[in-house]
């Protein structure tokens, strides 16, 4: 059974073009870097519809299904750094971001970190 981290972000005015760009260009720069894309997925953002305005931003990426608990944890905190710089190039919007059933929480100077 896998793990999978997911994304969502809300607000009423879609992205701008700005946002849209830096984000596309912090995925991509994300993607080429990860060092474990052989045995995992890289950072995925679903296709947005037009029926919901309000969801600008939503997706998810599994974790690694290893029996090293570290690759997974290092994974983890990867694709959380990732979500920082997206929430940071997003101007404005509600946020809620988490691992199955584990919220992540926003620290404005640490950006996404995993609940105790």
């Amino acid at each position: 059974m896998s793990v999978s981290i997911y994304y969502t972000c809300e607000r009423n005015e879609a992205l701008t073009i700005e946002e849209q760009n830096k984000i596309h260009a912090i995925i991509n720069d994300y993607n080429e870097n990860f060092q474990w894309s052989d045995i995992a997925e890289t950072f995925y953002v679903y296709e947005q519809g037009s029926d919901d305005t309000t969801i600008i931003f939503q997706g998810s990426t599994k974790l690694p299904l290893v029996d090293d608990y570290e690759v997974v944890v290092q994974t983890l905190f990867y694709w959380l750094q990732c979500l920082t710089e997206i929430r940071r190039a997003i101007a404005e919007g509600d946020w809620h971001v988490h691992l199955d059933d584990t919220d992540a929480i926003w620290d404005e100077e640490e950006g996404w970190q995993m609940s105790n």
